[in-house]
C-alpha cells in the first residue's frame, strides 16, 4: 500500500542525494503514485551540517520536491515525552530522531528511515521499502 505521506529522515534524504538506486527508485515510485514528502527543519539542519557549499543547489531542488513542515510546541513535547521513555532502554536515540518521530506522530503519518533501531515508539509507522537498512 502506498502511503500518501512519508515524513523523511536525514539518512533518506543523505541517499538520494548519493543516488542510492535503491532509494532512488523507491522515492521516484512513490512520487509517481502521488505520495507526498513531508521535510523537518531538523533534517534541513543536519543535511546543511554535512553539506559542501557547491551541493547547495541540488540539495535545494530535492527540497523542493518535498512539503516542508514546520515543528511546533506538540511535535515538541511529544518529542520530550519519546526521549524520556526511550532514551535509558534505548543507548544511542539522538533527540533528533525523538523530534522525527514526533513529527511523524503529529501527521498521523509514517516515517522513512533506514535506521528503524532509532525507532522503537509502538504510535508510529515505519515505512519499508525494498532498500538495506542499518
Amino acid at each position: 500500500m502506498t502511503p500518501e505521506r512519508l515524513v523523511l529522515d536525514t539518512n533518506i534524504v543523505i541517499e538520494l542525494l548519493k543516488k542510492s538506486p535503491a532509494v532512488v527508485n523507491a522515492f521516484l515510485a512513490l512520487t509517481q503514485s502521488g505520495t507526498q514528502f513531508l521535510l523537518n527543519p531538523i533534517v534541513v539542519a543536519e543535511v546543511y551540517a554535512g553539506a559542501f557549499e557547491r551541493e547547495h543547489k541540488t540539495i535545494e531542488a530535492l527540497f523542493d520536491l518535498c512539503q516542508r513542515i514546520d515543528m511546533d510546541h506538540t511535535v515538541g513535547q511529544q518529542a520530550g515525552l519519546y526521549a524520556k521513555q526511550y532514551a535509558k532502554a534505548y543507548q544511542g536515540i539522538a533527540l533528533e530522531d525523538f523530534m522525527l518521530a514526533a513529527t511523524a506522530q503529529a501527521n498521523r503519518c509514517p516515517l522513512w528511515t533506514l535506521n528503524r533501531k532509532h525507532y522503537p515508539m509502538d504510535d508510529i509507522e515505519l515505512f519499508a521499502h525494498l532498500s538495506k537498512e542499518i
